[in-house]
């Protein structure tokens, strides 16, 4: 009987140490799948937001019946000092759904990159616009007008992330640089580029206290939603 249980004991221990291993193999698989999967995102949004390298958001200027977005633009570009031509312009437009009482913003394709960095570089001129003659934008919506990388919704979202954490204490600034996102733990640290949000959360040593509860998601949901 001492015999038959001894032997069940070794029975069961050698069955444990297969379905461990088994486990823990299998484990190793799926973390590597995800590692591998959250690579190939991250290179996804690069390239993406690589094509957007021509683009910028404008905000701010309000939205008219039949108007035309090339104009709006290069007006605005003018109360900050910059000329732009129609020929500089590749496309513009609005983006989101129409909503009462909400401005949508405009986002403009350059036709070279020399345009959109003159503008994106005078961006802070619009706090102290130029009249002049015949403007469709005027003086004061101008200095309410603001110019930004046009991002690509994970980039948003990673700078949305930031913005919590600079709250929280746990971060210095971030920004982006024609697309490119950078971040600075403390006000004389180095500036450390950010591929995607495990770049982060890896420099602020961990999520924010915002993702440890249940539903954390939704604010990544609710951001997008907005954004549409």
């Amino acid at each position: 009987m001492l015999q038959n249980e001894v032997f069940v004991d070794i029975i069961r221990e050698q069955v444990k140490v297969a379905v461990d291993s088994a486990v823990a193999a299998r484990n190793a698989e799926i973390e590597a799948l995800r590692e591998e999967l959250a690579d190939t995102k991250a290179q996804l949004n690069s390239l993406e937001q690589y094509s957007r390298r021509l683009c910028l958001d404008v905000s701010g200027v309000p939205e008219t019946p039949g108007e035309d977005t090339d104009r709006l633009i290069m007006h605005t570009a003018k109360l900050a000092g910059v000329e732009i031509k129609k020929e500089d312009i590749d496309r513009s437009h609005r983006v989101g759904a129409v909503k009462p009482g909400k401005t949508r913003t405009l986002v403009v394709r350059f036709a070279c990159f020399s345009k959109r960095e003159a503008l994106y570089s005078a961006r802070r001129q619009l706090r102290q616009p130029r009249p002049f003659e015949g403007s469709t934008v005027t003086a004061e919506v101008a200095k309410k007008v603001f110019v930004t990388d046009n991002l690509t919704r994970e980039n948003q979202y990673i700078l949305y992330k930031a913005r919590q954490y600079r709250k929280e204490g746990r971060l210095h600034s971030a920004w982006s640089d024609v697309g490119k996102l950078k971040a600075r733990l403390r006000e004389n640290s180095p500036t450390t580029l950010i591929h995607s949000l495990r770049d982060l959360e890896k420099l602020v040593g961990g999520p924010s206290r915002c993702d440890t509860g249940p539903g954390h998601d939704d604010n990544r949901r609710l951001l997008r939603s907005h954004r549409k």
